[in-house]
């Protein structure tokens, strides 16, 4: 599909979607109307997740292979989205990077 034949269907980027809990949000999303932009830095398990999405679904699923542990990776996710109208929904699910102690009295600040 090119630029003149963008679909209305809403949008939903989804994170960590090269597998588990990601990659389940995007089959389940795919099924029920959005179409999707899966993040994640395996380009070889996002590109096989979106070719068996086109098959199962009538979504479209773009492959946005990124590290958002790296400035890099979230300007592409920002730049991808910022061109998005029809984005309606994001699924955060990529993995964090730093751990830390929790503090005592319940505050994460």
């Amino acid at each position: 599909m090119d630029e003149h034949e963008r679909s209305t269907r809403p949008v939903a980027l989804v994170t960590g979607a090269s597998s588990g809990i990601g990659a389940a949000y995007a089959e389940r999303l795919a099924l029920t109307g959005h179409d999707l932009i899966l993040v994640a830095r395996r380009a070889d398990r996002l590109e096989s997740l979106a070719g068996r999405l086109g098959k199962e679904s009538v979504a479209s699923a773009r492959v946005l292979v990124a590290d958002l542990s790296e400035t890099d990776g979230v300007r592409a996710v920002e730049e991808a989205i910022a061109g998005e109208p029809e984005l309606a929904l994001l699924v955060n699910n990529a993995g964090f990077g730093g751990y830390r102690p929790l503090p005592s009295d319940g505050s994460l600040g």
